[in-house]
């Protein structure tokens, strides 16, 4: 489920994401933006500071130019990719979408398609924004409804390590915009 219209607060929430993630994002980098979303919002703000960059969703028209490609695709049990394929892994607002049954699947085909020493970058509402998501959606009508009644979970610091504990180690936590959203960077084990 993703916002096919940013309104300005979609604007917003998005710029402060992109600036988060920033510093993760380097020339060499052979980037997958897992959930790229119908605009691929992220790859077209970083195709110049990256080597090549895949997205995949299943709400994106597949196209490819110069170092960005975006790939039709929706995740069953595996991904399209060689084994160490990308060096990183964006997840930007996405893993809350994600059916809580998948999570576990999809972070193993992570670990196979990222190189040794790559990294995730996710970003995902923590449990304290969902109250307001749900006001700002339900009752005020400034966000997306169908997004945020798309939303499965509302992930915490323990909820991520329990969730990748097998396969990866969680090397940065942070939150931003007033503690509603975080930051995570996970490295290989």
């Amino acid at each position: 489920m993703g916002t096919k219209k940013f309104n300005l607060i979609d604007k917003i929430i998005a710029y402060i994401r992109l600036h988060e993630v920033m510093p993760y994002v380097e020339k060499k980098d052979i980037v997958l933006d897992f959930g790229c979303g119908h605009q691929a919002y992220f790859l077209l703000n970083v195709k110049q500071n990256i080597r090549r960059g895949i997205g995949i969703d299943y709400d994106v028209i597949g196209t490819k130019n110069k170092n960005i490609e975006l790939i039709n695709y929706n995740f069953k049990n595996k991904l399209p990719f060689k084994k160490n394929f990308f060096n990183k892994i964006f997840l930007l607002a996405v893993l809350e979408h994600i059916p809580t049954n998948k999570v576990n699947e999809l972070f193993f085909e992570f670990n196979r398609i990222l190189s040794k020493k790559g990294r995730i970058i996710l970003t995902t509402p923590t449990p304290a924004s969902r109250p307001l998501l749900e006001f700002l959606a339900y009752k005020l009508h400034l966000i997306s409804e169908s997004e945020i009644r798309d939303h499965k979970k509302y992930y915490s610091k323990t909820d991520i390590k329990k969730i990748t504990k097998n396969v990866f180690k969680l090397n940065k936590y942070k939150k931003f915009e007033l503690g509603l959203n975080s930051l995570c960077v996970l490295g290989k084990i």
